[in-house]
């Protein structure tokens, strides 16, 4: 099988394009609840919270950057039942502020009323956005997916410490998937291994990916991590979000269980309780 991460290319004419600074890129990349990221089809996506705001390419039929994002957020009907992202290149930048509001309202589990949302309510999602945004020093990617007959990879968050890229899933304390009532492997035991073989398979290839999504970023001026980066962790780490405000016996007993389970299978593993 040949990895297709080669299609991304550091001087593709987006990177170009975007390296002019245009008045609504600018503004994406000033506001500090947003962070951007890198795609191997050489597009950009914009993210608020863990969801897609917007979607970035380069349209060579009309020699220019397109903007995509959903109908809603632009207060605009949808198109079509299967059609709902509209392109607005032409007008993002001056409805901006428009559209960001509208995003924070409908869309951000940040609060509810006057006071913050409690955690136990957060979403995947947004836990993995609000890590990304408050790790921008070791951040590189997120949504990492790759494809084809033999592969269905996706993982949620790639750092990079000391030049050391990690590959890391995502799960919550009460998944369903990281827990069976039986003492059988749940689904999350079969990812990890899935992501370690596959890692390990390809590390070559994705050094080289890395790097480039590295470089790109450095272009557009981007935060990155303080060093290119320079290995691959063979190991995906599992970060798992104890969002139980209480403790009862029966979710101590659910926690132990888990990380006993993980300890027999040699996942490598860590707790937070808190972003």
């Amino acid at each position: 099988m040949t990895m297709t991460f080669g299609k991304l290319r550091v001087d593709a004419q987006i990177f170009e394009e975007l390296k002019k600074n245009p008045s609504w890129w600018i503004k994406f990349k000033d506001n500090p609840s947003l962070y951007i990221d890198i795609r191997k089809d050489n597009q950009v996506n914009v993210y608020f919270e863990g969801g897609s705001i917007a979607r970035i390419h380069y349209c060579n039929k009309h020699k220019k950057l397109q903007v995509f994002t959903h109908h809603k957020y632009l207060g605009l009907p949808a198109p079509s039942k299967s059609k709902l992202y509209i392109e607005c290149s032409d007008r993002i930048g001056y409805i901006y502020d428009e559209v960001m509001k509208r995003i924070q309202t409908q869309y951000s589990q940040k609060s509810m009323g006057e006071g913050m949302n409690t955690k136990e309510k957060w979403s995947e999602k947004f836990i993995q956005g609000m890590l990304a945004v408050k790790s921008r020093n070791i951040h590189l990617d997120t949504e990492f997916a790759y494809k084809d007959i033999q592969e269905d990879i996706r993982m949620d968050l790639i750092q990079c410490e000391d030049g050391h890229i990690t590959f890391i899933e995502l799960k919550r304390i009460d998944d369903n998937r990281m827990l069976h009532e039986t003492n059988k492997n749940p689904e999350v035991i079969y990812q990890m291994r899935c992501y370690k073989n596959f890692i390990e398979k390809y590390s070559s290839e994705l050094l080289e990916y890395y790097k480039k999504v590295f470089d790109v970023k450095v272009q557009l001026g981007l935060p990155v991590p303080k060093t290119v980066p320079t290995s691959i962790n063979p190991i995906p780490e599992l970060i798992i979000f104890d969002r139980w405000i209480k403790s009862t016996s029966k979710r101590d007993i659910h926690r132990q269980r888990i990380y006993d389970l993980l300890k027999r299978n040699d996942i490598q593993y860590k707790v937070i309780t808190n972003i």
